[in-house]
């Protein structure tokens, strides 16, 4: 009768696990490009919102250019 669903914040504390490990296998300096982000999230084919969207973010985060 308990309550065996896991919280929101679990959920997303697994999911972005899953993300770093697939990250840093992927480019273990820590390095990437906005073309390999994409590859590796399987971003590729969006609208141009969405890819818009996308490149706004990786470049608010990107700190060497």
């Amino acid at each position: 009768m308990g309550n065996t669903h896991a919280s929101l914040d679990d959920i997303l504390a697994e999911d972005m696990h899953h993300w770093y490990n697939k990250f840093m296998r992927e480019s273990p300096s820590g390095l990437i490009t906005l073309f390999e982000l994409k590859s590796i999230l399987g971003l590729q084919g969006m609208n141009e919102d969405a890819n818009s969207y996308v490149d706004q973010v990786f470049f608010t985060f990107d700190m060497d250019g």
